[in-house]
């Protein structure tokens, strides 16, 4: 890193800390001089999302101060939780249960690896060409083709979005020359 990009990090990292030390210290100013059920409860409220921000500050510090990894690490978590998010709302039959697990424990960690490793040629590709091709092809292997195509729209279509959204922002982030 060029000594500006530190000096700008650490400019940075001090606003975010600033700001968060002021908001902490006005919300125990405030927590004190409320008197009322619903003042109370407003500030509760305003204290819980300081609390909050604590914590996903110093979770993106860490990704930021870790470089390629933390910010790798901290994409495919968030991708693996919004497309676990997901898959609840969506209804699944008993045979998706496998392929899912395909997608949740093998198709994401190999996307995210390749990122990692720098293989651009091939995490460009491997959700939308590779994971198109296999999952499908391993639920008409296994002889649950009902509804195939429907159920591939419906679960496939979001691992490209958690998959790749993710991968294109943890690429950025990962970026060795900008950091």
């Amino acid at each position: 890193m060029s000594d500006v990009l530190d000096r700008e990090f650490l400019w940075l990292l001090g606003g975010v800390l600033g700001v968060l030390v002021v908001a902490s210290i006005a919300g125990a100013l405030l927590a004190r001089r409320v008197t009322s059920d619903s003042g109370r409860a407003t500030i509760a409220n305003l204290n819980a999302r300081i609390r909050a921000w604590w914590v996903m500050s110093a979770v993106f510090a860490i990704a930021l101060l870790t470089r390629g990894v933390g910010s790798v690490l901290l994409f495919a978590l968030t991708s693996f939780f919004a497309l676990r998010e997901f898959i609840t709302l969506v209804p699944t039959r008993h045979g998706d249960h496998r392929t899912l697990l395909w997608v949740f424990f093998v198709v994401m960690p190999v996307q995210y690896w390749l990122v990692w490793s720098d293989w651009y040629g091939l995490f460009a590709i491997f959700i939308p060409v590779f994971a198109f091709l296999l999952l499908p092809t391993r639920n008409a292997i296994a002889g649950d083709t009902e509804r195939l195509l429907e159920r591939r729209r419906k679960r496939l279509g979001p691992v490209a979005g958690f998959g790749e959204g993710g991968v294109v922002h943890a690429r950025i982030c990962d970026d060795k020359d900008a950091l």
